[in-house]
């Protein structure tokens, strides 16, 4: 059986990811997808004030919500899924997710960045092929704007440059 495991967080790259996926695989009766999303941990200063069951049945819910659309293609599609969802850092969490699962692989949306970019925003896609050992298919969105392109590796360099010369004196 092939298990695809596809993150889904309501951006358009994930859309992407999902239709492509649905392409290659939801024909095949011996392909079981499932998407999943992340959220995130709630910092231990702040969950002291909310019940564990509050805060798990908050987090589903922004789960679902978040999936909707996912959810509403891959059923017009006719493709039969299964939906779950996870918390903590992204690329871990969902690692962690496909594994559980037996996934053979995982499809994430991702839009083009240079490497600082991917450095400087923790990328999950970064994390993903850094610490799976299940096969990562990339499908790549549209391209970031060019102050991302160009501003963030400037900031890093200048950032740099200062550090250096301070080390330096």
């Amino acid at each position: 059986m092939n298990k695809v495991l596809i993150p889904v967080d309501g951006s358009s790259n994930a859309l992407l990811a999902l239709k492509h996926a649905v392409k290659i695989y939801g024909k095949d009766a011996h392909t079981e997808i499932h998407i999943c999303n992340v959220q995130p941990k709630i910092y231990r200063h702040i969950s002291k004030f909310f019940s564990k069951g509050d805060i798990n049945s908050w987090q589903a819910e922004r789960a679902k919500e978040t999936a909707r659309t996912a959810a509403e293609y891959l059923e017009k599609s006719g493709v039969s899924f299964s939906f779950t969802h996870v918390t903590g850092d992204k690329g871990e969490a969902l690692n962690n997710e496909a594994i559980r699962l037996g996934c053979s692989r995982i499809i994430i949306g991702s839009a083009k960045k240079n490497t600082l970019s991917r450095l400087f925003e923790n990328s999950t896609t970064a994390k993903l092929l850094e610490i799976s050992d299940i096969p990562v298919e990339v499908v790549t969105g549209k391209s970031i704007s060019t102050l991302e392109r160009w501003g963030i590796p400037a900031i890093g360099a200048g950032a740099a440059t200062a550090l250096v010369a301070a080390v330096i004196d």
